[in-house]
């Protein structure tokens, strides 16, 4: 018996990185998933998969900053599976973040489409689930924020700032329709290995890596292992909270590494003037 037995669940962004590998993991626990995600990423191809392996699995392809699609996405689901219980609203513009800068050097538009996905999008997710939920005799609703959320960044503007938002988002909704059954809480998670993210720079991941108070890396089952939990009545009392999912780097001044030239150890945290002092 899994602990998602006879919950249907929407995951947004389904088909992505971390939005798949909790579909797999909502799956195995038991719930019928709705794999939903724009046409080019295919969800249908997932969903496929998780029925070859004897699970409850449809696709729906979906813009969520396009209401009509959003209230159609929910409709499927309880017209396929009878009813809604769960919805992981994990879809983001992560697209935009390549291209994400300085707030007098970020364009309109870029801001404009984040906001569009990361707020407006999650909103219109919320706004259409939770009567059919709540019809249902409640659900819970699991965002995917950020640890960005928490920390600015010198060069990225807008995905922090949106990302922000959508922990408040769902606070509201706990505050609003807690007590019809609802209940809402918020995933930040810091980086997380995908096929996405382990093309980035060598030397970028390397400083994430010396910072990680963890042997290494989490993949998409340490979000989806929590999303899990927190979809389940095993959660009931957790409401409103923000959880950050980072491998403890939040939890510490991040540290740079200076190698020292003459022992070649490294060194973290150095001064300029005490690089300047060992060769480092």
């Amino acid at each position: 018996m899994g602990s998602l037995d006879g919950k249907v669940v929407i995951v947004t962004g389904g088909a992505g990185g971390i939005g798949s590998g909790t579909c797999r993991l909502l799956a195995e626990k038991g719930a019928a998933v709705v794999v939903s995600d724009l046409p080019l990423m295919k969800p249908e191809l997932l969903a496929e998969e998780l029925r070859g392996d004897g699970h409850r699995a449809i696709a729906v392809e979906a813009d969520i900053t396009d209401e009509a699609q959003v209230e159609a996405m929910i409709q499927t689901a309880k017209d396929t599976f009878g009813a809604l219980h769960g919805l992981h609203a994990n879809a983001a513009a992560t697209h935009l973040v390549r291209d994400d800068g300085l707030l007098t050097e970020l364009s309109r538009a870029d801001f404009e489409e984040q906001f569009q996905v990361n707020i407006i999008g999650t909103w219109l997710c919320c706004k259409h689930a939770i009567p059919v939920m709540i019809a249902g005799g409640g659900g819970s609703i699991v965002a995917t924020s950020s640890a960005a959320a928490l920390r600015t960044d010198m060069q990225k503007s807008a995905y922090g700032v949106t990302k922000a938002g959508v922990g408040v988002l769902m606070k509201t909704v706990a505050t609003q329709y807690g007590k019809q059954g609802i209940r809402a809480n918020t995933v930040l998670p810091g980086f997380i290995a995908t096929p996405g993210t382990l093309r980035l720079p060598e030397n970028f991941k390397q400083v994430l890596t010396d910072n990680i108070l963890t042997p290494e890396f989490g993949g998409p089952e340490a979000i989806g292992s929590l999303v899990a939990y927190l979809l389940s009545d095993e959660a009931r009392y957790l409401q409103g909270q923000e959880i950050l999912v980072d491998g403890g780097m939040n939890t510490h001044v991040v540290q740079l590494a200076y190698t020292n030239t003459k022992t070649g150890a490294l060194t973290y945290g150095a001064s300029a003037a005490e690089r300047h002092q060992t060769g480092g």
